[in-house]
């Protein structure tokens, strides 16, 4: 991966995203949302986010799936995904109106570390534990946590790919305060695909 903002040079995806940086603040987690989206601002090609993607874009979403202490997502993207369990010690967070967990819907309901949660998304965040939250969308659910300016931290991938249909955005709901993030860092991998680290206004930026 290719540094080019705010220094240029190589760099690893645990090097553009050190979670070991982020605290617990205002009595809820550091949170961080990630999500790819076209050139064009589809956030889905033939109704998978992953099928956008390349392998840096699946290695970063992992690297922060697998190092915050919590993940926080909505159950029809765990439908979609096929969400599992956590590992012990981290804690998986699904926000659900029903209960429809998808296909791996008993494993997830037998763990300890699952918490299927509803109701307003600053009283959900209060619960979750640990210094730092991924948040893995849906749309409706990041809308919801933006517009409550809940999300610290962006990872936002944009594909080098023009989809030209009909699809959701990153954030589709409520409106989120309108100052400008900071743009941390943007690096260039996979011929074309470039990885945009934006931190919320007001906020110090990590390094």
């Amino acid at each position: 991966m290719q540094s080019l903002f705010p220094d240029r040079g190589e760099v690893s995806v645990a090097g553009m995203w050190d979670l070991s940086t982020r605290r617990r603040h205002a009595d809820r987690p550091w949170i961080v949302m990630c999500m790819i989206s076209s050139a064009d601002g589809a956030i889905h090609l033939d109704g998978s986010a992953a099928a956008l993607g390349g392998p840096i874009d699946k290695e970063l979403f992992l690297h922060l799936h697998r190092t915050a202490d919590a993940v926080l997502v909505g159950a029809a993207t765990v439908r979609a995904d096929g969400y599992h369990p956590l590992p012990q010690g981290r804690n998986l967070y699904i926000v659900s109106r029903t209960g429809n967990l998808g296909p791996h819907a008993d494993e997830l309901r037998a763990a300890s570390n699952t918490h299927v949660v509803s109701g307003d998304v600053t009283d959900i965040v209060r619960r979750i534990d640990g210094n730092v939250c991924a948040l893995e969308g849906g749309s409706q659910l990041n809308a919801q946590m933006l517009a409550a300016g809940l999300v610290d931290e962006v990872s936002l991938t944009i594909a080098p790919r023009f989809v030209g249909s009909v699809s959701d955005r990153a954030a589709s709901g409520p409106p989120a305060a309108r100052e400008p993030w900071q743009l941390a860092r943007v690096c260039e991998a996979d011929s074309g695909f470039l990885f945009l680290r934006y931190v919320r206004a007001g906020l110090e930026v990590p390094s």
